[in-house]
């Protein structure tokens, strides 16, 4: 079991999951830690495997990259690990993995859907309201996403 500990953000999650993907590392030997979240109590930290000689190639559609990226705003405990499972399944050709079809392309579409709606209702519905304090903002608005 690979343990992967990052700051719990796409941009640091993603070369990653190239490194992984790149040493044939398959989704079920990778448990995704954010932060300081504590590790697995039976788990040991393995090394990462060299990668092939040369590294087999990753290709990954751009439309699906900003699917990622977008799902990975919805907080979830297994977000990376659904992620890492549909790259690692479009990397080995199985272009299914993205589509609503599937089981975890289904899954994220839901995720990539509320994180858009939830976008939009800050846009819609966020309304600032005067602030009646002398040593506080002008104005204050408050938005809490489901």
């Amino acid at each position: 079991m690979h343990q992967v500990r990052f700051d719990g953000s796409f941009d640091e999650w993603r070369p990653l999951a190239r490194d992984l993907l790149a040493a044939g590392v398959e989704p079920h030997q990778v448990e995704w830690l954010n932060g300081d979240a504590p590790s697995s109590l039976f788990t040991q930290c393995a090394d990462l495997p060299e990668p092939g000689n040369p590294p087999r190639p990753i290709r990954i559609p751009r439309q699906l990259l900003a699917e990622l990226e977008m799902a990975a705003r919805f907080r979830s405990d297994d977000r990376w690990a659904l992620l890492y499972r549909i790259l690692w399944r479009v990397v080995e050709g199985e272009r299914t993995a993205c589509l609503v079809g599937d089981i975890d392309g289904s899954e994220l579409h839901l995720r990539v859907k509320a994180v858009r709606r939830e976008a939009h209702h800050l846009h819609a519905f966020l309304r600032f309201s005067p602030s009646e304090a002398s040593d506080a903002p002008d104005y204050l608005a408050w938005f809490e996403p489901a």
